[in-house]
């Protein structure tokens, strides 16, 4: 298991567009991937489940992921996130 926390710095905050990205990066690794916004966890691969946690601008929340392919999977969601959404959030 890896955890990281992040703040969203996204104006509009993880709304549609950016949770949507998210979860494609997501379902690309086997690893379970979870969203923890206080004392609210949310399914990485799940598109509502992310924007039930409410998750606005300058939010802090923490990615754990728990899986074979862990690294890999945080690897991607890092740069998705820390990229502000732009790229794809694969890892090279």
């Amino acid at each position: 298991m890896i955890e990281r926390e992040f703040v969203i710095n996204n104006e509009m905050g993880l709304h549609a567009r950016p949770a949507a990205k998210l979860t494609q990066v997501a379902n690309k690794y086997k690893s379970e991937i979870l969203i923890i916004k206080n004392s609210k966890v949310g399914n990485g691969k799940s598109l509502l489940s992310i924007l039930a946690l409410g998750i606005f601008k300058g939010t802090r929340f923490k990615v754990r992921i728990t899986g074979p392919d862990e690294i890999e999977a945080m690897c991607g969601v890092r740069k998705l996130i820390e990229g502000d959404f732009d790229g794809e959030g694969a890892c090279r």
